[in-house]
């Protein structure tokens, strides 16, 4: 299973009727992105074209996961995707200045 695919499971499995469980459910999208991004990078962190690389997959892996979600049935998960897509794993990840001044220099 893809990363996209099973971001909507997750989210499609979540409770969301609170506030704190949306926060849960973001709390757990972007876990498992960063799993995701860690297992592909392993311990040789001195290629920054494959750090570069792993971390964009990722970032369009979450952007697959909203489009999946926009056309899903289920209205919770609509309302879901255009959270998600406003506030994005990239734009999540990005928001640290420090990681974002070392990703921008990412070849």
């Amino acid at each position: 299973m893809f990363l996209n695919e099973e971001l909507l499971k997750i989210a499609k499995k979540a409770d969301v009727t609170r506030t704190e469980e949306i926060q849960k459910l973001n709390a757990d999208l972007c876990e498992k992105c960063e799993e995701y991004y860690k297992s592909r990078l392993g311990d040789d962190m001195s290629d920054t074209k494959k750090i570069k690389a792993v971390l964009d997959r990722t970032f369009n892996l979450w952007d697959s996961f909203v489009r999946m979600a926009e056309k899903d049935s289920d209205i919770k998960i609509n309302i879901l995707a255009g959270l998600f897509k406003k506030h994005s794993f990239r734009h999540q990840f990005l928001s640290n200045k420090k990681i974002s001044i070392i990703y921008n220099k990412l070849i």
